[in-house]
């Protein structure tokens, strides 16, 4: 998971055009895997989701982005809340082709 995590956090770095040392990055990679692990809001979310949302986030954001756990809260949570739209859309209004929908799948672990 911390190798995973910490791919993105580089990927994510050169998308914003930031010169983050790897020292950094590997800590931040460090505290988010332990984060998408342990936090209870998070545990029903691929980690595709968890890419979604920090592409859609770099991309589309409302604010200056930094390299920090605040920033990836921010976007985890942002696009949580589009995926529960999403499930409640499909599984309870009974709609089709809901977007960010997904039937349920093996979840971080």
């Amino acid at each position: 998971m911390k190798e995973k995590v910490y791919k993105l956090i580089v990927k994510t770095s050169i998308e914003l055009g930031l010169k983050t040392d790897g020292k950094t990055m590997a800590s931040l990679a460090k505290i988010l895997a332990n984060d998408l692990q342990t936090e209870k809001r998070f545990k029903n979310l691929t980690f595709e989701q968890i890419e979604t949302a920090f592409h859609l986030g770099v991309r589309f954001g409302d604010f200056e982005p930094f390299l920090n756990i605040r920033t990836f809260y921010r976007w985890i949570v942002e696009h949580k809340k589009k995926i529960d739209n999403a499930i409640y859309m499909t599984e309870t209004l009974g709609q089709k082709n809901v977007e960010y929908y997904e039937p349920k799948t093996k979840l971080i672990q």
